[in-house]
């Protein structure tokens, strides 16, 4: 190993989150005119499958953070989940689902966690009824902001929340 210094501004530049320059340019859903209509397109392999033609990226402004890329995550219209179970109001960034039995759209992301670019999990968290899964909340694992979707314990399907992630 050498002794030599570095160079000017290196330090700085390592301690920046990789995707800085990219901060500007998250697109939220509802700021596309055909709201999920534009951010979907048909998957390669299976025209009848729908994934995402952006980059799924953490929504907070001055975080950005790539959590999955292009065409990896599938469309699904299901049932909503409660993911706001804490008294705290939502952060400005994330909006409100529809309350369950209403449906909600997802980018289902299977077989593995290893799809993802960059998510973090909250312990689980267990739902009303004592029969009922217990729920892992996903979140940004850069800033820590979420729920931005969920997964069941100890079952390899990832759901992410249109409406909470951002686009680019």
């Amino acid at each position: 190993m050498s002794d030599q210094p570095l160079p000017p501004g290196a330090l700085d530049a390592l301690k920046r989150p990789s995707n800085a320059g990219d901060r500007s340019r998250i697109r939220k859903l509802s700021d596309f005119e055909n709201g999920a209509l534009a951010v979907f397109a048909s998957h390669d392999k299976d025209p009848a499958e729908l994934t995402h033609k952006f980059d799924l990226l953490c929504p907070r402004n001055g975080c950005g953070s790539v959590i999955l890329k292009a065409g990896v995550g599938r469309w699904v219209e299901r049932d909503s989940v409660e993911l706001d179970i804490t008294k705290q109001p939502l952060h400005p960034d994330l909006p409100a689902l529809p309350a369950p039995p209403a449906t909600a759209q997802w980018w289902l992301v299977a077989p593995t966690i290893m799809e993802f670019e960059n998510i973090g999990f909250t312990k689980p968290v267990q739902q009303d009824a004592a029969v009922a899964p217990k729920l892992k909340f996903l979140i940004c694992a850069e800033c820590d902001l979420g729920p931005l979707g969920w997964c069941e314990e100890g079952v390899d399907e990832f759901w992410l929340a249109c409406s909470r992630v951002g686009y680019r």
